[in-house]
């Protein structure tokens, strides 16, 4: 590994910091700053059987051992311990998640305890700064002996208070027409399944929880984690492909409001690509992209 190993802080346990994040609401900074990182180093205990099995079973099985999908949720645990940190500005739950890549990059030691290298980089901002600019990044790398294992790469976007606006008016919704595309699969997912996710995932966020808390965010209903629709189809293909996938890049397009029954689709000529789209077919909620070892 390159650079000196420092002494890392052991990485917080997920429901302290979430009853911290709280706190994180009443940050309202709005001077100008310029661009910055911000660096931390944690430990981490190696994986148990017993969540590497409930995550595998939340998804009917991986082809992988130890699904690479399965490190957003110790990165996220990692993103949640900078936001704590009182250089970043803003309130952790006024970020909207944009887009993550995952790539492993070594061989995983189900028995070996991990050393966390993140950063986050802060943007520029101030009153002449466009919202639409304010998007962090996330870099964690995960090591064991030495060695970069696991990397993941997260950008949000901070939401800002917006003034009463008038409703758009929604345009007609057609049919996507790809050429080269082809369904795979269809997903029912419950009203309940956020509150499941939550369980095995660590991601409690309330957003994704229950209609009582999804309308702090501005949701009638809770919206089903990103995260999920990753992991769901790196399950279902890998199925497919009879391999592990090492790389695994998307993007979020729409929140999907439960219950819903959504599809995953496959783009035929180039097989690294998928989208998940709602049932109709009018929308894409991700695009994906995904690799396995040649």
């Amino acid at each position: 590994m390159d650079g000196v190993m420092h002494s890392p802080t052991t990485l917080p346990a997920m429901p302290g910091m979430l009853a911290r994040s709280l706190l994180t609401l009443l940050r309202n900074d709005e001077s100008e700053a310029d661009a910055e990182k911000i660096e931390h180093e944690y430990s981490l205990e190696a994986l148990s059987e017993k969540r590497i099995a409930a995550y595998k079973n939340m998804f009917g099985g991986f082809v992988s051992d130890i699904p690479l999908s399965l490190f957003y949720c110790l990165a996220q645990r990692t993103h949640l311990a900078q936001m704590l940190d009182k250089r970043f500005p803003w309130p952790a739950p006024g970020l909207v998640h944009l887009n993550n890549r995952l790539e492993q990059l070594e061989r995983i030691q189900p028995d070996q305890p991990f050393y966390i290298k993140a950063s986050v980089s802060v943007p520029a901002r101030g009153p002449q700064v466009s919202p639409r600019r304010l998007r962090p990044k996330f870099e964690v790398s995960f090591y064991q002996d030495n060695k970069e294992v696991v990397r993941c790469v997260s950008t949000y976007q901070v939401m800002k208070a917006q003034g009463n606006e008038a409703p758009r008016a929604k345009k007609p919704e057609s049919k996507i027409e790809k050429p080269n595309w082809t369904y795979l699969h269809h997903w029912q997912l419950g009203s309940g399944l956020g509150r499941r996710y939550a369980r095995v995932s660590g991601d409690f966020n309330p957003i994704h929880l229950h209609p009582y808390t999804s309308r702090w965010f501005g949701f009638n209903k809770p919206i089903i984690h990103g995260m999920y629709m990753m992991a769901r189809a790196q399950a279902d293909i890998e199925r497919i492909e009879g391999q592990s996938a090492n790389y695994i890049d998307v993007t979020f397009k729409r929140p999907v409001i439960l219950p819903a029954r959504i599809r995953l689709w496959r783009n035929t000529e180039s097989p690294e690509g998928y989208e998940v789209r709602n049932n109709d077919n009018t929308q894409v909620q991700l695009e994906g992209k995904i690799r396995f070892p040649s």
